[in-house]
């Protein structure tokens, strides 16, 4: 959390340090402009990446651990089916690799090991990682405990159920990328549109507006920012949507919204439209 904390705050301190100099080299070259069309979305793509990143290892983590889950519990039921006490039985399968889960496995092991009561210790089972289906899962393992009968009955029931469950994400998972990857291939179509309209169309208005046209000249300047803006504008709804669509949060499409916005002030200054 604390290594987390560190990126975050050394992104926002970068941030700021690109804000405050593009915005003096903006003032020195008079293009003021600049600071909302460029310099703004390059500063808030440098906060939203390194955050997106954190946010998209957080949730391999995730889905690796309730991956694992099923061969956790299909472990714990071998051992008790035949006799193994439960507490002994987490000491045991706590040598084997559980991926992400590892880490909570080992530390429900150790604080068996320390003379913590198994029933008592699967209470916390599941809170490292913070997802709720594992921790459920410690209820009912601890639930299972409690009760002293049929809990190899009970884990491989369990064990069964987390295996269609990850079957189900998994489909899940394939065609939420794909629609992922349609939303952002949507948002490059807009803004190649946009891209053009800007280039071709606006600056064959600029060069022909000439005397009583010159007020017609404004007026397409004033519509290509607004353009401008809403090319940013699509990036932050595609980047939410994309977000819900991974997990139902919003904060999940933090990377990509970073990286739309990023690309998109750089070509926008590179093909002057700024």
């Amino acid at each position: 959390m604390r290594r987390n904390d560190l990126i975050s705050a050394v992104s926002i301190a970068a941030a700021l340090l690109v804000a405050i100099l593009f915005t003096a080299i903006s003032a020195r070259f008079e293009r003021t402009s600049d600071v909302l069309y460029f310099t703004l979305p390059l500063a808030a793509s440098i906060v939203l990446i390194p955050a997106g990143t954190i946010r998209h290892f957080r949730l391999g983590q995730i889905r690796n651990a309730r991956k694992n889950l099923p061969e956790f519990l299909r472990d714990l039921s071998e051992y008790t089916l035949y006799g193994v006490p439960l507490a002994e039985a987490v000491r045991m399968v706590s040598a084997n690799d559980y991926g992400s889960l590892t880490p909570e496995v080992r530390r429900l092991a150790r604080s068996i090991k320390a003379g913590i009561p198994v029933e008592e210790a699967l209470e916390s089972f599941g809170d490292g990682i913070g997802v709720r289906d594992i921790q459920r899962i410690g209820v009912i393992l601890r639930k299972a405990g409690e009760s002293g009968s049929n809990t190899s009955d009970v884990i491989s029931m369990i064990s069964h159920f987390s295996s269609q469950l990850e079957l189900l994400n998994e489909e899940r998972d394939a065609v939420m990328k794909n629609y992922s990857l349609i939303l952002i291939i949507s948002y490059a179509v807009f803004f190649i549109v946009i891209m053009i309209i800007d280039v071709r169309f606006f600056e064959a208005i600029r060069l022909s507006s000439t005397g009583s046209l010159a007020f017609h000249s404004s007026g397409a300047s004033v519509l290509e920012r607004i353009f401008d803006v809403g090319i940013y504008i699509e990036a932050v709804g595609i980047g939410i949507t994309i977000g819900i669509v991974k997990d139902r949060n919003p904060l999940s499409g933090t990377l990509e919204m970073g990286f739309m916005i990023l690309v998109s002030s750089i070509i926008i200054a590179l093909v002057g439209a700024i």
